[in-house]
């Protein structure tokens, strides 16, 4: 617009566009008397159809100057001359809904309640005033950072036709309205009604919870059929957050019939007041990633260690952010607090320690002898006869009753006539070369043949179990040789197995218990002293019998 054309009527200065469109402008204006700013709806006058479109500015403006409502843009005055057509109204400082939608979903989701409440007030006034809007949308809805909202540009509202009005009327001679928001019966071209604004608020509360509308499609004329047909989705299914009841209000606000949908807005304004429209509370994003970074800093600056632009860094947070000076003061008393609280916790323990400590070293109670070394045991005289050190304990060899005394393998033997004496063991006889014969102890004889690798040893004496004959004497026992002086067996220098003499008349033994029956295959000897019953091996069922009554655990 030209310079000379900025003063409307020589009071009203232009300053700033705010919105235009195919017929009008809507412009931010100085006074010039008072220095208000007013926001006026300014028509254009280079398009075809300005008669139709003063005509219906005009209609507007009688309609907006009956309305007066704090949710309402407040209407100032009409002006149409020669020059200008235009209607000046409050101006009020927000941008529309559809903006913040798109710019500030959470910031919008946090004045929720406001906006739908207020809504619904400012289009229960239209209705109780018996006009329609008729162009319910985001577009037409302001709200400034507070929550406080006003409903605007009444072009198409029109006066409800009732009774025989509404039948003389008959069908509109053509659509009006934004296909998005449209109602089904705007569409069959039946005359409006209240419900037909209801049907609008129903897409424009489904939009803010979802960011998106019920309805979409490629094609107006698809948009459109959806409109009258199609079932519009619940807004939870794009947003969980939606609580049920929120969904059941925009699902009756959006019945295809105007009789199914809610009486009138007083209506859904009373159910809102009563339901949840969340199901948890909106938090403030804004704040809570301002208060997240304050954190991260706290711990950033309270845990490294401070250099030349760390410390700049935070001296200039402190003097700049009282907020954040007050935090990092808290954090700082919080942690001195900490490692206060565990010095002392350190403190008390030492001094138990040092209390029980005293206690034990107080006279009247014996104090504990400071550790010394331990003096080496006085040597014990030993029975051998001519070793006095002590000897290792030789392996047991097999064919060895436990206990009896062994030589280790490797070693040289003992000489003739100096066995070492055991317990309960009578004196060596002279001249027996390392274990020469010794009295009868109850052990079984040895085996034919000594196995690889152990010392063979002379027969002793057994004794039979219960319910056995007698074993007769032996023609000479080693006691009667040693009693005698008389050597029973002359010194050898390797140890011999001693066997039985075989019998020199064929047939069966001698029946004589004493002498055990050999049998004359060398390969496989024959024990002549009872072994123990071995311990039978684990068996998998035995042992696992208990498991039985318990259940699989996996």
């Amino acid at each position: 617009m030209a310079n000379d054309e900025s003063l409307i009527d020589d009071q009203y200065q232009l300053a700033v566009c705010i919105a235009s469109g195919s017929s009008s402008q809507v412009w931010e204006v100085v006074e010039m008397s008072s220095g208000r700013h007013l926001a006026m709806k300014l028509l254009k006058t280079d398009v075809p159809e300005f008669k139709e479109n003063k005509a219906q500015m005009k209609r507007e403006s009688e309609i907006h100057k009956l309305l007066d409502h704090p949710q309402i843009v407040k209407f100032e005055r009409f002006s149409s001359n020669r020059d200008h057509t235009y209607i000046l109204m409050e101006y009020f400082r927000a941008s529309n809904l559809k903006l913040q939608i798109k710019a500030d979903t959470n910031g919008v989701h946090l004045k929720i309640r406001q906006l739908f409440e207020g809504v619904c007030a400012a289009l229960s006034h239209v209705h109780q005033k018996g006009f329609i809007h008729r162009d319910i949308k985001p577009d037409n809805v302001l709200m400034n950072k507070v929550g406080e909202i006003r409903l605007c540009d009444f072009s198409l509202s029109s006066k409800q036709k009732l009774g025989i009005g509404k039948l003389l009327a008959g069908k509109l001679k053509s659509i009006q309205g934004t296909r998005t928001y449209i109602a089904p019966e705007t569409i069959r071209r039946t005359q409006p009604s209240f419900q037909t604004d209801l049907y609008s608020l129903g897409v424009l509360f489904f939009e803010v919870l979802a960011c998106k509308t019920p309805f979409q499609a490629p094609t107006p004329e698809e948009l459109l059929q959806k409109h009258l047909r199609a079932e519009a989705p619940n807004p939870s299914e794009f947003n969980p957050n939606v609580s049920p009841e929120m969904d059941r209000i925009i699902a009756k606000l959006l019945k295809k019939k105007p009789a199914d949908r809610p009486a009138s807005a007083d209506e859904v304004l009373a159910e809102l007041k009563r339901i949840r429209i969340f199901k948890e509370d909106i938090v403030d994003a804004v704040a809570e990633k301002k208060a997240n970074q304050d954190k991260d800093a706290l711990t950033m600056l309270s845990e490294i260690r401070l250099d030349s632009r760390a410390d700049a860094k935070l001296k200039e947070m402190l003097e700049t952010n009282p907020e954040f000076a007050r935090k990092f003061a808290e954090e700082k008393e919080s942690k001195a607090k900490k490692k206060k609280a565990e010095s002392a916790l350190n403190d008390a323990r030492i001094k138990v320690a040092e209390t029980a400590e005293a206690a034990r070293g107080k006279p009247g109670k014996p104090a504990p002898a400071p550790a010394a070394t331990p003096a080496p045991a006085a040597p014990q005289p030993q029975p051998a006869t001519v070793m006095q050190m002590p000897m290792p304990m030789p392996m047991q060899m097999p064919g060895y009753p436990p206990g009896f005394p062994q030589y280790p393998q490797g070693y040289a033997g003992y000489p003739p006539g100096q066995v070492p004496i055991m317990p309960g063991m009578a004196a060596p006889m002279p001249g027996v070369p390392q274990y020469g014969p010794q009295p009868p102890m109850g052990y079984p004889q040895p085996m034919q043949q000594p196995l690889p690798g152990t010392l063979a040893q002379q027969p002793v004496q057994t004794t039979p179990p219960p319910g056995t004959p007698k074993p007769q004497p032996q023609p000479i026992s080693p006691q009667t040789a040693a009693a005698k002086g008389v050597n029973a067996t002359p010194p050898v220098k390797k140890p011999v197995a001693l066997a039985p003499k075989p019998t020199t008349k064929p047939g069966p033994p001698a029946p004589a218990p004493a002498k055990p029956v050999v049998s004359a295959k060398p390969a496989v000897p024959v024990p002549t002293r009872p072994t123990p019953p071995p311990t039978p091996p684990p068996s998998a069922g035995a042992d696992l019998d208990f498991m039985t009554d318990l259940p699989d655990v996996l």
